[in-house]
């Protein structure tokens, strides 16, 4: 199964960012409607595998054209605040169908 890199991500607030670098083993993107990063976590204690670079587990944007069964079909997507929004951390690389 292929699973989509996370090629760059500035939720640097996010516990899973090191170096604007995702270190999840993968992340869920959305809601039906909208491009959320839904594993996006502000917290003090950091997570994920340091030697790992994320990648997309499921997204659940129907309306993506990226999105397939479920899964994202892009080579890689980026991560990041949308309108510069401390808490909303969007994938950027959305495109609507």
């Amino acid at each position: 199964m292929y699973l989509p890199i996370i090629n760059t991500c500035e939720a640097e607030a996010c516990s899973y960012n090191s170096g604007r670098t995702c270190h999840a083993g993968a992340i869920t993107v959305g809601d039906t409607t909208h491009p959320h990063c839904d594993t996006f976590v502000a917290a003090d204690t950091r997570g994920g595998v340091a030697t790992e670079t994320g990648h997309v587990g499921a997204c659940k944007v129907a309306g993506c054209r990226h999105n397939r069964d479920l899964e994202c079909q892009a080579e890689g997507i980026n991560v990041g605040y949308v309108g510069n929004v401390d808490n909303t951390v969007d994938c950027l690389t959305y495109s609507p169908r």
